[in-house]
């Protein structure tokens, strides 16, 4: 095979595999991850069932896939973000927060998938999930780190419990936009949030 004819094929592989996880995403956030099947995945993502099984061995596998691509597409909105900004720690902190807000306001059936189905069960224990997870996690500790590093937040902040506080208000806040309908504005409830949060990080 060509070069080009190559990058054709994994391009059309690469094409394929995200339409498989946008029918997942989509699914299991309006039916469940439970009441939605394989079978209809591939219905929705238009590929044929045993092509399915060439880019995941079963559902467990593509419900991991799911957090997996909700997170890179999160990261390059953060990282178009604060691209040249040359924000610090707290500044970026802020961005982080308020653009993941935005991604789940722009994806809720995303937002469904993960903050209804998987975080409230012991899925956000398998592997892949649970590496995925810790790692936006840590960079929230990583931004606080950089914030306390250069006197922006006071110097006893214990950065995992800052992250803890911001990421559990978080949650709770999207189950609760999820669950009843989208009752408010979930950035600016969630800016709300973070401000009242962010004023016992400040030095006394």
């Amino acid at each position: 095979m060509s070069p080009s004819r190559l990058k054709l094929a994994q391009q059309r592989s690469r094409d394929r595999r995200e339409r498989i996880v946008s029918a997942a995403t989509r699914l299991f956030g309006r039916r469940g991850i439970a009441r939605t099947s394989l079978t209809d995945v591939a219905r929705l993502a238009r590929v044929p069932l045993p092509s399915l099984y060439d880019y995941f061995k079963d559902k467990q596998d593509l419900v991991a896939a799911v957090p997996e691509a909700s997170y890179l597409a999160l990261y390059e909105r953060l990282t178009a973000g604060v691209a040249g900004s040359g924000a610090g720690g707290r500044r970026r902190l802020r961005v982080t927060y308020l653009t993941n807000l935005e991604y789940i306001r722009d994806n809720p059936d995303w937002g469904r998938v993960f903050f209804l189905e998987i975080w409230p069960s012991v899925m956000v224990g398998q592997g892949r999930i649970r590496k995925a997870v810790d790692r936006y996690g840590l960079h929230y500790v990583e931004l606080i780190r950089r914030a306390v590093a250069a006197g922006e937040y006071r110097r006893d902040l214990d950065p995992y419990l800052a992250m803890s506080l911001l990421l559990g208000g978080l949650c709770q806040l999207t189950a609760v936009w999820l669950l009843y309908r989208q009752p408010y504005d979930l950035v600016a409830r969630g800016t709300e949030l973070f401000d009242l949060a962010e004023a016992s990080f400040l030095r006394r």
